[in-house]
């Protein structure tokens, strides 16, 4: 006999970090999506050495966490794996879509968004699934998700004023073919993003961060 799967929706506690302060002087919010194994506190660790005199930074923390390593012990996160992937998609955006919601709803500050790695795909699906109104979306070094509608997201993509692709030459996991491969997809789908090498591995380079942040 095969077992049944049931499914409930709960409530949940979510954790996001902040950086810098949202009042009368803010001109930029910042959602950074950290990359798999990762935590929050520690994504945005990369932007306390920037001027955030008008600036505020938010990091949701994905939902699942894991032992990434035991010796020494380091706690991860991850936003999803295949296992139940639409359910756990669902319930990211939904979260995200909470966080967002939470700034001022006189949306007088421009949005930035940032995915570091998984925090790529993250980013891209709650951007189609909600799609707001952005200055400047930043992906490091992570992938455009298969299951996106390109054809109708490409319009709303291309619009934002700022779009960028950051990613080290000795990356472990964006390499030089999976760059040609990204090349191949921007060119298929006709994106305009510009593409930001650095001399770096696999993580968000503070230089080419603050770079980026004053762009």
């Amino acid at each position: 006999m095969e077992s049944n799967l049931l499914k409930f929706k709960i409530e949940r506690t979510a954790h996001v970090f902040t950086l810098g302060e949202l009042d009368e002087n803010t001109s930029d919010v910042w959602i950074v999506f950290h990359g798999y194994g990762q935590l929050a506190s520690r994504i945005i660790k990369k932007f306390d050495r920037l001027d955030l005199a008008n600036a505020f930074v938010m990091a949701p923390e994905g939902m699942s966490k894991f032992y990434f390593k035991r010796k020494p012990l380091i706690i991860g996160a991850s936003w999803m794996t295949k296992e139940n992937r639409l359910d756990e998609i669902q319930d990211y955006v939904e979260y995200i879509d909470k966080v967002y919601d939470s700034l001022p709803s006189a949306k007088t500050c421009r949005l930035n968004v940032l995915g570091f790695s998984q925090g790529c795909s993250t980013m891209m699906r709650w951007l189609d699934h909600r799609r707001p109104d952005l200055h400047k979306a930043v992906m490091w070094a992570g992938e455009f998700p298969h299951d996106i509608e390109y054809a109708s997201f490409k319009k709303y993509f291309n619009a934002i004023p700022n779009r960028l692709f950051c990613v080290g030459d000795a990356d472990e996991f964006i390499t030089p073919e999976r760059v040609d491969q990204l090349n191949d997809f921007l060119d298929k789908h006709e994106f305009d993003i510009e593409i930001k090498h650095f001399i770096g591995k696999h993580e968000i380079n503070r230089d080419v961060l603050s770079e980026v942040f004053t762009i």
